[in-house]
């Protein structure tokens, strides 16, 4: 690869990146479709739910429309894993003036070295990736927790912003002769009634099978994304005899059928296992650290003694986009929709699509035909690149097992191995991992660097 096609491969990524969202708000005086004073419920206090209030709240201050706020939450584990790109990043501080805070960073991310039964390559990041807990457990402290905290900073006494804690809720009812929705939660055993407007629900994919959205689902005809099997873990790593892991990921692809499996280090002594494709059962765990290319990077013995939580959770991650996920004054937020960016890069989806409620709702108003051509549209712009990057993961599933397969990915590791900054393939494999390229541009780098790789080195090749 020469110098001038490394400026091109760099000018490509540049100009053609994902941006960050920009807080673009309208003029004072431009209408608003919402009524004024008109009542909001939030549901979900993970990063979606806090992240819509704030933004909402910036806009009814900005037009002057009194908006009121009422954000239910309930304490839960939304796993301890979590990767923050450096888009977040950027879309967090340009949205909300917030960083990660020095206490709640776990780990710089620099490279990423992904590997397979028969090599392994190292991936430098133009920009590192934020290793972080997503959950405070076992005395440390966890982003969204810290997130919620802060993004409400400046709130307290705010007569038009309340956060109903620890409050779990049961039936979202649409009144039969006015208009918005009766709330039924239960809190320190008593059960309540909020009566809202408009009904913003963020509460995450664990919620699907939860009795309230079961009955949202049947009441309003909610139909939840598609989902694939995935699982996360904890390890203490203080035993182990070897250890390498300092500002990479690895990233394990074949080890185990089926199954992408990543390790995400979170300082010396903790590391984030999860797998993409399937649950890992301990005999899995044990494969994996028994792995020769692992052990590279960490020997630790008897993992399944280790795990934090002394089990491995099952997750779930988005296939497909929900169905119906917005109506006559309510819509899903976050995860909920399936239009996040698929298998990667939840915050920004999460932020993306709780900027694109809060601006729907307020300028536009609650109607079902608003939201359709203000939140739906937009998103929907990310249904066929979700699709070829699914495409992408069952086919590198398929054709690592043959010949072909092992042919292409042989032919991609010789650039990745040669040029470690300026190749296509180098390009292809990194903004998998940053989540700043769209699948499309990623497929498109990836043949075209397979296929020069292949005729440059049948040119230079000697004759026999």
């Amino acid at each position: 690869m020469t110098r001038l096609s490394s400026k091109i491969v760099s000018l490509l990524e540049d100009r053609l990146r994902i941006r960050p969202l920009a807080d673009s708000r309208p003029a004072s005086e431009r209408p608003s479709q919402i009524p004024r004073g008109a009542t909001i419920a939030v549901i979900g206090g993970g990063l979606a739910g806090p992240s819509f209030a704030r933004r909402a709240l910036a806009l009814s201050t900005e037009l002057g429309l009194g908006i009121k706020i009422k954000l239910l939450t309930r304490p839960s584990c939304n796993y301890c894993a979590g990767l923050i790109t450096d888009l977040s990043l950027q879309t967090m501080h340009d949205l909300y003036g917030l960083d990660v805070p020095d206490n709640v960073i776990k780990e710089t991310i620099h490279e990423v070295v992904y590997m397979n039964r028969h090599d392994s390559v190292t991936v430098p990041l133009v920009e590192p990736l934020t290793s972080v807990l997503r959950t405070s457990r076992f005395k440390q402290q966890g982003f969204d927790e810290s997130w919620v905290e802060r993004v409400f900073q400046g709130l307290a006494g705010d007569a038009n912003f309340k956060v109903h804690k620890e409050s779990r809720v049961t039936h979202i009812k649409r009144k039969k002769r006015a208009h918005g929705f009766r709330i039924t939660y239960e809190r320190k055993g008593a059960q309540l009634t909020l009566d809202a407007d408009i009904v913003v629900i963020a509460t995450g994919l664990k919620s699907i099978q939860g009795q309230f959205m079961q009955k949202f689902i049947a009441d309003l005809g909610y139909s939840p994304p598609g989902l694939m099997d995935a699982c996360v873990t904890e390890i203490n790593t203080s035993s182990a005899t070897h250890y390498a892991l300092d500002g990479r990921v690895l990233v394990v692809d074949g080890v185990i059928r089926n199954c992408v499996a990543a390790f995400v280090p979170k300082g010396r002594n903790w590391l984030t296992v999860t797998g993409l494709g399937k649950v890992l059962a301990d005999y899995d765990m044990e494969v994996l650290f028994n792995e020769p290319q692992v052990r590279q990077f960490i020997k630790l013995e008897n993992v399944i003694d280790h795990l934090r939580c002394r089990k491995t959770c099952s997750a779930s991650v988005v296939t497909y986009p929900a169905r119906k996920f917005f109506g006559d004054g309510w819509v899903m937020i976050g995860d909920l929709t399936g239009y996040g960016r698929a298998l990667k890069d939840g915050y920004f989806a999460a932020l993306e699509s709780a900027d694109l409620a809060a601006k729907t709702l307020l300028l536009h108003g609650a109607s079902e035909a608003a939201l359709r051509e203000h939140y739906f549209k937009p998103l929907r712009k990310l249904a066929f690149d979700n699709r070829v990057g699914m495409w992408l993961f069952y086919l590198d599933q398929k054709i690592s097992k043959g010949r072909v397969g092992t042919f292409l990915l042989a032919s991609a590791f010789r650039e990745l191995k040669t040029e470690k900054h300026g190749g296509l393939v180098t390009a292809a494999f990194r903004a998998l991992f940053s989540g700043e390229l769209s699948y499309k541009l990623i497929s498109g780098l990836f043949v075209a660097g397979v296929t020069l790789n292949t005729l440059k080195r049948g040119f230079v090749r000697p004759a026999k």
